[in-house]
């Protein structure tokens, strides 16, 4: 298979990767089909990337049983031709363990939720289009946020797989336990939420082998040491609101520290937040009047 090539100058810096929205799958149909949407949701089934994508990412949403008609299932939304990554892509889950506890608290009918999830959004390698964020920004406007990932991209000669589990579970320990891996990725999973804001998870992963290998980029070697930290927040709020007065603050403090716990002191002065400030600025005025007086490529 001939590989998509990147000549581009890869930056680091510090971005959001992905956001998240649980709402009635009633008022999700309504929605998109008052913003014209409603024809582009496809399942999963019918694009083999996705698919794959899917089957690996989401891999622990899945019930094991669940009653007939009620059948865990993703759908996606691409908003650019050929859909080679999640990127630019809105992905709708049905019937995950998640939402099914959810229903169960709620004292709701299984299926009653849908999760709708916009990942990839900070990808230097790739470029999120115009498209995507207009959407995103509709789903700002609307919905509460349920949770978002912030990301920095980091140099690390330490490798992210079993082998410096105990390394990563001694530099973590004062944000919580339950420290998990898999393949060349490392997770802190039990956070302690009421210290740090809601931090829910810690990821901490070899990005050039993920760009290079699972997703067949053509990365420069001189990118090897190319490795992500990602932080997910949980929010069940309106995301502007939570990022109003400073807000964004509370978040950063958290990603610096780990940050400079994680590449040996290399960030005593905090994560390069260029991208962070230009292009996401727009997600404080939920996105209009940016996008009106900066349109984006795409």
């Amino acid at each position: 298979m001939k590989q998509p090539k990147t000549d581009k100058k890869i930056e680091y810096s510090t971005g959001i990767d992905a956001m998240r929205f649980i709402m009635p799958k009633a008022t999700f149909l309504k929605f998109i089909k008052k913003i014209e949407l409603s024809s582009k949701l496809r399942a999963v089934s019918r694009n083999k990337k996705v698919k794959g994508y899917i089957s690996d990412k989401f891999k622990n949403y899945k019930p094991l049983i669940m009653p007939k008609g009620c059948e865990y299932k993703v759908r996606y939304m691409s908003f650019k031709r050929g859909v080679d990554s999640l990127t630019n892509t809105m992905l709708v889950v049905e019937n995950s363990n998640e939402l099914n506890d959810l229903c169960r608290k709620r004292k709701k009918p299984f299926g009653h939720f849908v999760k709708v999830e916009f990942v990839g959004l900070y990808q230097p390698s790739r470029e999120v289009y115009k498209k995507t964020y207009e959407i995103l920004a509709k789903f700002l406007k609307r919905f509460k946020c349920d949770s978002f990932d912030l990301a920095t991209d980091i140099d690390s000669d330490r490798q992210s797989g079993a082998k410096n589990k105990e390394w990563f579970s001694r530099l973590l320990r004062p944000f919580g336990g339950d420290v998990r891996s898999y393949s060349t990725s490392l997770y802190l999973n039990k956070c302690r939420k009421e210290r740090f804001y809601n931090l829910s998870k810690v990821c901490f992963y070899d990005k050039f082998k993920k760009m290079s290998v699972y997703h067949r980029q053509k990365i420069d070697s001189k990118y090897q040491k190319w490795h992500r930290i990602e932080l997910t927040f949980k929010l069940k709020a309106k995301f502007r609101k939570a990022w109003e007065h400073e807000g964004i603050n509370e978040y950063i403090q958290i990603m610096d520290e780990i940050s400079n716990r994680l590449s040996d002191g290399m960030y005593p002065f905090g994560v390069d937040l260029k991208i962070l400030k230009i292009k996401w600025l727009f997600l404080k005025i939920i996105g209009a009047r940016y996008l009106l007086q900066n349109p984006l490529k795409g």
